[in-house]
This record gives C-alpha cells, structure tokens and sequence, in this order.
C-alpha cells in the first residue's frame, strides 16, 4: 500500500503529536508520588464554646486539608457555663481556682481524647485553636497539651479573642505541653474576628511549615 507524499506528511505529524501526549503522561503520572510526599500531615485541634474558633479552624482546614477535630469536653459546656460575669458559672469557678490555668488542678475530661491521640500522632504539624479567656487559654486546651505527645511536632497555636490578643496563652501552654528539642512551636496568633479565607492563606503561607 502506497501513501501519497501528504498522507505520510500527515501521519509523521500524527506520530510526533502521539509521542509528545505519552511523553507528557509518563511525566505527569511519575511526579504524583513526588508531590504527595511534598505534602505534610496536618491536624487541626480547635476548643470552641461559642463556634468563633470553629469558624477560623474551619477555614484553616480549607486551604491545608488537614483533618479537623473538635475538642469535645466529656461534660459539654452550655451557655450558661460560659458566662463569665456569673460569679457561680463554671467558667468563673475555673478561672478562680488558681492564679493562672497552668497552675489549676482542675482539668475537664476530653471525650474524644482517644481519637485524637491517633490523629496527632500521625501528623507533622498539629494545629491548635481556642478562645481566650481572662487572657489565657481555656482549662480545657491544658487537659489536651498535657495529656497528648507533641514531640518532634511543629505546634502552630491560635485563638479568637474580641478584646484581648495572643498575649502568653500560647507561651503557657508549651509550658506545660509534652514537647521534646525536636518540636518547633510557632509564636501562633489572635484573630480579634471570623478573617476572611484570603487573610487566612496569607498567614499559613507565611508561616511555611506546610510543605517539607
């Protein structure tokens, strides 16, 4: 069979076209595995009475795909339990049983500690998130830190607070938190509001604690 001289023009074309496309595949297809071992396991542990640090956790989760936990005390706390101008609500009997959260015995159980454990460690970095309460980080992120290991993590805290900021709470945690040399805990940062998703992949690309 014989090819006139713009058929077999057109069937070289064809053949460079075909070798780019399985040139172009093979490359694609060897590159998967390299950019999911670029990506590390993240978690995100957030502690939220009224769903403000919820919504930041949220949002977080959004741009790292890490995988979001609730901090769920074993005995829930109600609306009631957190109002803070109540001399006998449960927050305030927290805050006065000593002079700083790290120095309380008081310790409300986590429920679902069990899980969390798990997630925690198998993760690279393990974000977590909490309201500030008379400047310092709930009673309740202490039972966490102090009862999960964050050796060798990268430990990334934030809070919501309408009027205070970071202040120490992040700095008291760390304190008290199982860590190790290894662990490399991040300065964190307050949002005084809900940010918008924009705000929030500007300060996660910033910190570059994402990728290895």
């Amino acid at each position: 069979m014989q090819f006139s001289l713009s058929e077999k023009k057109f069937y070289r074309i064809l053949s460079i076209a075909l070798a780019f496309v399985m040139l172009f595949t093979l490359i694609n297809v060897n590159s998967i595995p390299a950019q999911a071992k670029d990506n590390k396991k993240i978690v995100i542990l957030y502690f939220s009475a009224t769903g403000t640090t919820k919504a930041v956790a949220k949002k977080i989760k959004k741009n790292t795909n890490g995988k979001l936990i609730e901090i769920k005390a074993a005995d829930a706390y109600t609306s009631a339990d957190i109002d803070w101008t109540d001399d006998n609500s449960r927050v305030t009997k927290e805050h006065n049983s000593a002079s700083s959260p790290a120095k309380s015995s008081v310790r409300p159980k986590i429920k679902n500690l069990s899980a969390i454990k798990k997630a925690v460690k198998k993760a690279d970095v393990v974000y977590i998130g909490y309201p500030i309460w008379w400047g310092e980080a709930p009673h309740i992120v202490y039972s966490l830190v102090e009862n999960i290991s964050l050796k060798k993590k990268t430990v990334v805290p934030f809070c919501t607070s309408m009027s205070s900021g970071l202040g120490n709470s992040a700095k008291n945690l760390k304190k008290n938190a199982i860590v190790s040399k290894k662990t490399k805990w991040l300065k964190g940062r307050n949002f005084y509001d809900i940010p918008s998703q924009k705000k929030i992949n500007k300060w996660i690309k910033a910190l570059k604690v994402n990728k290895i």
